[in-house]
């Protein structure tokens, strides 16, 4: 005969609560739910929000600097091919990186990959591209088919000549729309930008060192004036060789402190100039060399680190900074 199992319900087990008390305990009374629904929430510590947030800029900055320094340093011969920057159908190895190094010379290709990605945001932002920047390659076309020295020998530009810088077909879109024709120039080893504004046919030259302008350099500002007059009747239907005279303007705008930062203020023009008065005087702001040396890291870093490129990755994980900027 078996064993008599015992009720449970009939015994308490040692330390347990009745249910009816358990209930009370944990079901509070409506009162209580109002009072901690109408109770104002903690306020934060703001020293504490302060240091939070300090230690948090402070780890950034730091890797950010890591990443500058690994982008710029003098590559060794084996990674001066090595891909950094690929996006938008252009790329920038490490030579050309190590040139925003402070005090660096910049290369073409930062000037050309600089326009193409400022023009790809400006297009996946607004849906079009009212600011077109024309690749380095465009003056040295200038430059090489002018023949500064020889002016009597001079060849005006036909379509065949230009094709590749303006068709629709070859740009995704029609320049003709654009309110600005930028066209980052570099002569005498030296960086200056010139902006075509096709509503007002003006041509503008904006020139870090505009006090100082060379001989050549007032030769080579006649012969792009001439060339974008001619552009000028390529584009537009209407325009004609007679009615095509554009006006060149020189335009003050701040003076470089130095002889290497010319790049970094033509990347600055590309950026914001429009014409407008902004700076008490001015279209462009006085920069400070602080302000220089932090251009140089935004823009490299930038690029680095920009959604759309296309080794972001394998160069941050290189640099040692993967997942801690990201």
């Amino acid at each position: 005969m078996g064993r008599k199992r015992k009720n449970p319900s009939n015994r308490a087990r040692v330390g347990s609560i009745p249910e009816a008390m358990a209930s009370k305990a944990i079901e509070p009374s409506s009162s209580a739910i109002r009072a901690s629904q109408n109770r104002l929430p903690m306020p934060l510590d703001p020293s504490r929000c302060q240091q939070v947030r300090k230690v948090v800029d402070q780890k950034s900055l730091s890797m950010l600097n890591q990443l500058y320094h690994f982008c710029t340093r003098r590559p060794k011969a084996h990674e001066e091919s090595s891909v950094l920057v690929s996006m938008f159908g252009v790329y920038l190895n490490r030579k050309d990186s190590c040139t925003m190094k402070p005090k660096g010379w910049i290369s073409h290709m930062v000037i050309l990959v600089a326009g193409k990605t400022m023009m790809e945001e400006e297009k996946a932002a607004n849906g079009v591209v009212t600011r077109h920047i024309f690749s380095p390659q465009f003056m040295s076309k200038v430059i090489s088919d002018s023949n500064l020295s020889n002016e009597d020998s001079y060849k005006p530009w036909c379509i065949e000549d230009v094709y590749l810088f303006i068709l629709p077909s070859k740009l995704g879109y029609d320049i003709n729309r654009c309110k600005f024709i930028f066209a980052p120039t570099l002569f005498e080893e030296h960086w200056s930008c010139y902006v075509f504004e096709p509503k007002n046919k003006t041509l503008y030259v904006l020139d870090s060192m505009h006090d100082s302008v060379s001989t050549g350099k007032k030769k080579l500002d006649d012969a792009t004036k001439l060339r974008f007059q001619e552009l000028l009747v390529l584009m537009y239907p209407g325009f004609t060789k007679e009615n095509a005279s554009i006006t060149l303007v020189n335009v003050d705008v701040p003076l470089q402190q130095n002889n290497h930062d010319c790049g970094i203020y033509v990347l600055k023009f590309m950026e914001i100039w429009d014409g407008s008065i902004k700076w008490q005087d001015k279209t462009m702001p006085n920069y400070q060399y602080k302000e220089i040396l932090e251009f140089r890291q935004r823009f490299i870093c930038g690029w680095v680190q920009h959604p759309k490129n296309e080794v972001r990755e394998e160069v941050s994980k290189k640099a040692g900074i993967w997942g801690k900027l990201c």
